[in-house]
Parts: structure tokens; sequence; C-alpha cells
């Protein structure tokens, strides 16, 4: 049931569809045809009266075709894991409500819907000069908002006069500005409301304020659509029809989450597009996964722009193809100067969200090796550079004695050897490296000078000169927990350092296969951002595999469980000017039977007499 919805802390999508697919049926009667307005190429249905102050906009297909081919992706245990979800979510907006998707909506509505956040109403301020505050978001609770498009005005007039509502609901219409609107009352809360805008939409929301706020919006208020560089941003993106269009408000985004922490998406997530004013994203289905082509932007009147260097070319060949996890960019000095920015004194969830506390590894790394991070190690990283967890060369197999004792002679009175399993014959693990390039190399040798000293004197650990495949390098090795670090050089002075066992072979003097080569890799890089500003390759398939010894956390069943459907994530980004960047994303994931239907409803529709 959809009762006391309003009090309910829900995923913001979920929220949306649920009160979309509601408020469909609100019940509007009879309103006359009028010629449709064009739709607003590549935003979002109804963008032009949705607030600009919107923290979220997503669009959604409604083609059955492009549910069912989603609904196909994953493992039998996602995918029930999904479908079981899908049908808690039906029943609570829909059954509930005495409504039915095939019978009450799919005959009118359009071929998208849209869903919206918006956060409280910030009052007088202005937007452009306060930012948004999460103390006060925390005390207002966010409105969830549909826009339905009417596609055929008869099948919808014919329905929507005689409106569905569950057993033990009421409505009430009442007038905004000249516009209905009507709010359906459970027997303790209003469960939505909704109205018909301009014969082109059935709005629904769950709070009737949020109905207003549209209608303030159709009426001349600042909407989405104009919002600064949305549009122009739109350029830049290439995707006929795609599943998903995707607008995020940023800023809003970010400290609607960092005040309410049932969100599904951690506001660190927001943190990594820092500074940017908004994100647009298309989300399109393909034969081997999913694929996101998104852009972000610079506010319009931010001084500070970003300098256009696409120059991550190399580091893809010198990683292994073994690599498990990897970061890439053009220029490490530049990366670390924008995510160190601290946080805005008027800003007090900023810090809370951020990826990682610059000030914390300044002073750990302090700490540790007495050097001063921004001004000892960064300014000679200033090119290109990779951050990958690598797997292990695995270690030889052990040579068999010379005159091997009979197997079936055991010591006296002593219990028969367990045969190794299959299993404990194919463990890896896996390594850290870290590999930066500089155009100030005698500043790198100095530093690596000062920490050869350091660990030598300091913590007790082995180092020497040694070689790789022929090459010189430095070794440290833990007295204690045979922890075995090496750096040296690569070709065109990239530096590199490596932490695990005999991990820099992978490296030295070529990897046998790079990471270019890497079959997983091949499939998310993005062929169309040539050249880029660097790369994220995160490969499921091994990193999740029992197999493969890695100190990570043990997840909760059904985080496995979805994890378990996808094989590889590859983005790569490509700055397109000072204010824009784009992003290219693909998750390979693996493929099913036909989905079934969706589980029985739980409970009965009951709908008023």
């Amino acid at each position: 049931m959809v009762k006391k919805l309003l009090y309910q802390r829900k995923s913001a999508l979920l929220l949306s569809v649920g009160s979309a697919a509601g408020f469909a049926i609100g019940g509007m009667v009879a309103w006359s045809l009028l010629q449709k307005r064009p739709t607003l190429v590549g935003m979002p249905i109804g963008a032009d009266v949705i607030p600009q102050d919107a923290a979220v906009v997503a669009s959604f297909t409604t083609d059955r075709g492009q549910w069912q081919q989603l609904r196909r992706f994953g493992t039998p245990e996602s995918q029930a894991a999904i479908d079981k979800q899908l049908a808690k979510l039906r029943d609570r907006l829909l059954i509930g409500n005495g409504l039915n998707y095939p019978r009450d909506i799919q005959p009118w509505v359009g071929s998208e819907v849209t869903a919206v956040v918006l956060l409280p109403p910030a009052g007088d301020t202005d937007a452009k000069v306060q930012p948004y505050d999460p103390a006060s978001l925390a005390a207002g609770e966010q409105s969830t908002v549909l826009v339905l498009p009417i596609a055929d005005p008869a099948k919808a007039q014919t329905i929507l006069t005689q409106p569905q509502v569950a057993a033990g609901q009421d409505w009430v219409d009442r007038d905004y500005k000249g516009v209905k609107i009507r709010e359906v009352l459970d027997q303790q809360a209003k469960a939505y409301a909704a109205t018909v805008l301009d014969n082109r939409f059935v709005i629904a929301a769950n709070d009737g304020k949020a109905i207003e706020r549209v209608i303030d919006t159709f009426k001349g208020k600042p909407s989405v659509a104009q919002a600064p560089g949305y549009s122009q941003a739109l350029s830049h993106l290439s995707a006929t029809s795609p599943f998903m269009q995707l607008y995020v408000n940023l800023p809003a985004a970010t400290a609607l989450t960092s005040s309410n922490t049932s969100q599904p998406i951690p506001p660190q997530v927001f943190s990594l597009l820092k500074p940017n004013q908004g994100l647009a994203t298309t989300m399109s289905l393909e034969a081997e996964g999913l694929r996101f082509q998104s852009v972000s932007w610079l506010a319009q009147n931010r001084k500070t722009r970003f300098k256009v260097q696409n120059a991550a070319e190399r580091m893809t060949q010198l990683l292994p193809s073994t690599t498990l996890l990897a970061v890439s960019g053009g220029n490490l000095k530049q990366s670390w100067q924008t995510f160190s920015q601290p946080a805005e004194a008027n800003d007090p969830g900023a810090a809370s969200s951020q990826l990682f506390n610059a000030d914390s590894l300044r002073r750990g790394v302090n700490s540790l090796s007495g050097l001063d991070l921004d001004q000892e190690m960064i300014p000679w990283m200033d090119g290109e550079f990779a951050l990958a967890l690598v797997s292990e060369p695995a270690a030889p197999p052990a040579k068999a004695p010379a005159n091997p004792e009979p197997a079936n002679l055991e010591p006296a009175g002593s219990e028969p050897t367990a045969a190794p399993s299959p299993a404990s014959e194919t463990v890896t693990r896996a390594g850290l490296m870290l590999l930066t390039q500089t155009t100030d190399r005698k500043a790198a040798e100095q530093t690596f000078k000062q920490l050869d000293e350091l660990v030598k004197t300091r913590y007790s650990f082995q180092v020497s000169e040694t070689q790789v495949d022929g090459k010189p390098a430095t070794s440290w090795v833990s007295p204690f927990t045979a922890l075995n670090i090496t750096h040296g050089w690569l070709d065109g002075n990239v530096a590199f350092i490596t932490v695990g066992t005999d991990l820099a072979s992978t490296l030295l003097p070529a990897p046998a296969k790079p990471l270019d080569d890497n079959i997983f890799f091949r499939q998310t890089a993005s062929a169309d951002l040539k050249p880029n500003n660097g790369h994220f390759f995160l490969e499921l398939d091994r990193l999740i595999n029992p197999d493969v010894q890695l100190p990570l956390p043990q997840l909760p069943t059904e985080t496995q469980t979805l994890l378990g459907a996808i094989r590889a994530i590859g983005v790569t980004s490509a700055l397109q000017d000072g204010r824009t960047t784009r992003y290219d994303t693909r998750l390979l994931l693996r493929k099913g039977d036909a989905p079934k239907p969706l589980p029985a409803p739980q409970i009965e529709a009951t709908p008023a007499p």
C-alpha cells in the first residue's frame, strides 16, 4: 500500500516511479484536445515544466522491447532479485492504489516518462550565491514528481474521466492559479496529488506543493530546459533511442545525499565530479551490456577553467593485461590540485561528501616518510599516471625431489596426508603499482633516494640495488612481513613503484601482454574519445573470484548477487573545452534466459466502488 508515502524515505527513483504510476490515474475529468508542442531535443520529456532547482531528472522509455532486453541481462540470481524488487514496487504503488498499468496507463502514455526529485523549497535564497544547506534540507522532505506525456488524448480522456482509486481512498479537487489539482487521500494521510497540465502531461507527485511548483514553472519560472550550460552540453551526446536520459544538478544532488543517508547513491560519488555544475547522461542497451554517454560542465560564472590537455596515451600500453583495477590520467599534479581543493567554508556538507580527505593523506605521507606531499612529491608528478591493482605472477611449480619416497609409505602412527585441493593450487594474489611520468627526473630521483634511506633506517627494510630483466631497480624487503616493494624507471621518464612479489617483472622490460590487449578492456574502452584524458577499468570477473586473495570486506549477499551479474566496467574521459568533459562508460553484463513474468501480486487490488 502507498499509505504514509509522504513519510517514507525511499530511493528517489523508486518514489518517482511509484508516484507516477499511481498518479496517472489520480483522475482528471474531461479535457479538450490541443495540438502538442514539440519535444525539446535531447532533454527528458517535460524539461520545460520541471523547476530549474530540481536535483535529479530521469526519463525512461516505455518501450516493452527495451525493458525485456534489460531484464535479460544478469545471472539467474540477480534476475530473480531484481524481479522481486520490481514486483514489490508494483504491489505497493500500483496494486495498492487500485491501479493496473496495462489497463490504466499504457493505452495513452507517451514513449517515455520522467521522474523528478525536488529539494525542499529554498525560500528567498539566491541559489547562484548561496549554496544548498544540508542542515535545512534535513529538516524537510524531498518531493518526487512524475511527468507522463499524453500520446493518445482520446484514450486518455476515456480512462481518466473515471479515475481509479483503492478502497479506503478519497479525493478532493482544488484550484491553483487556474489549474485544477486533485489530491488523493488515504484514511490517515495524503497518498498523492495529480493534475493535467496544458493538455500535454499528467503530472503526479507525492506532495501537492510539488505540483504547485511545476505549475509555477509552466507559468514562467525558470525550468530545467533553461538551466545554464545544459542545452550546450547536450550537443556532445549522440545516443539514439536511449533507454534512459538523466540530468543531475550536482550541487543540489550532493547536498541531498549528504543530508540523507538513506539515499542509494553516496555523496562521495558526486564528489568525483567536483567542481562541475551539471551532469547529463544517456543510457543505451547494447548486445553485451549497457553504455552510458555523459557530459559534465562548469558553472558559467566560474572564473577558473579546465586546462584542455587530453594526453593519456601510454599507460594502458605499460600496464599488464593481468590488471584487475586501474585508474589512469593525463596529469597527476593537475588531478591532485582538482580533487584536493578544500571545502568551502560556507558549505558544511562538502567535507563529508569528499571521496577522500586530502589533509589526512598529507599528514599520513608526512608521518610515514617525513616528506611534504605538496612540495616534495606532487610537483614532479606532472605527466601521465596510473594506479593499478594487478595479479601477481604465478609462482613456479615446486620441483619434485630427486628420490621421492613411495607414495604408499607413511611414517608409523601418522595420518595420511590430504591431497591439495584444486582451488588451493590456483589461488593468486594481487599487488599495487603506481606509474607516473615526470619532466623533472632529478627531483624524482632525489625523492626516491630519501625514501630509500628512510625505510632502511626507520623501518629496518633491506634496501638493495637489483636487476629486473636487465633493467636497474631498487628493492625494499620488510624484515617481518616479507613485504616486497620495488621502484625504478621505465622508458620515457616514467617512474614506477610496485608493492607485491615479483610484480615489477610484469612491467620490465615491457608487459608480455599490455592492458590494451585485455579483451574486457578493449570492449569497455571508448573508441570515440581519442585522444582522451584517462581511463577507469574494473574487471569484476576476476576481482570477486574467491581464488583471488584480496583484503576486501565481506559484502552483503544482495550486493554480491548484483555484482555477480557484472563482468567488467570501463570509463573513458576526455576534455571537450575549458568547461566541458565527456565520459563514456560501458558495463559488460552476463546474459541469461528470456525474462519470466513478474511474481504474482502479494496484495489484492481493491478499487473503490
